[in-house]
């Protein structure tokens, strides 16, 4: 009788530690995998602003051709300065065919200098050719800022995830209300005691 006891005791323990397990691997899973989203949609937001600002370079070379061809150094500088304002940039430069700067913006510096490992901004350069009816005439350059953070939708997007990991807690937690409720009901159960015929 002792013996059967240990056994079914030695049971229950065991079950005790492998729900235990499966607990904290659920925890870890869901954990991990909202990090891996959240990593994910990062990623998602730069490659739309990447793309965005692409399209957007391609117009302003565009408009840059045209003052170029019609030697409006002025209105060029201008332009320049109107990318520049932009938030996500840093920097912007144009160049004539020759690779010469002959417009850009304030935080313009020598590239060495702007894209070295040790600067405190993760600048991507983005470069565009201008030409005018297949005529190299030049080419436009800006440094687009590594900033999650500036990208539209970033703080309604960041609001979401975090719903989401609190509604992922509470969903747990709820769990294991439910399965202490439900243990409980089962030992209640077992002790009363089934009428005698």
């Amino acid at each position: 009788m002792q013996h059967h006891s240990l056994s079914g005791h030695r049971y229950s323990s065991f079950i005790t530690l492998l729900q235990l397990a499966l607990a904290v691997l659920g925890i870890w899973f869901i954990l991990h995998s909202w990090g891996a989203a959240r990593t994910e949609g990062q990623q998602l937001l730069m490659q739309q602003n990447k793309l965005l600002m692409r399209e957007t370079l391609i117009a302003m070379s565009y408009t840059a051709g045209y003052l170029l061809e019609n030697d409006e150094l002025e209105g060029l500088s201008q332009l320049t300065q109107h990318i520049a304002e932009n938030p996500f940039l840093h920097d912007v430069v144009v160049y004539d065919a020759n690779g010469v700067r002959i417009s850009w913006s304030e935080a313009n510096s020598a590239a060495r200098l702007l894209y070295r490992p040790d600067q405190p901004l993760a600048l991507i350069p983005m470069v565009e050719e201008i030409r005018v009816n297949n005529e190299l005439l030049g080419y436009i350059k800006l440094s687009l800022l590594q900033d999650e953070k500036l990208f539209p939708g970033y703080h309604s997007w960041q609001q979401l995830m975090q719903q989401i990991l609190g509604l992922l807690l509470l969903t747990g937690a709820v769990g294991m209300l439910l399965k202490r409720n439900v243990s409980q009901l089962s030992q209640r159960y077992r002790k009363t005691p089934t009428p005698q015929a």
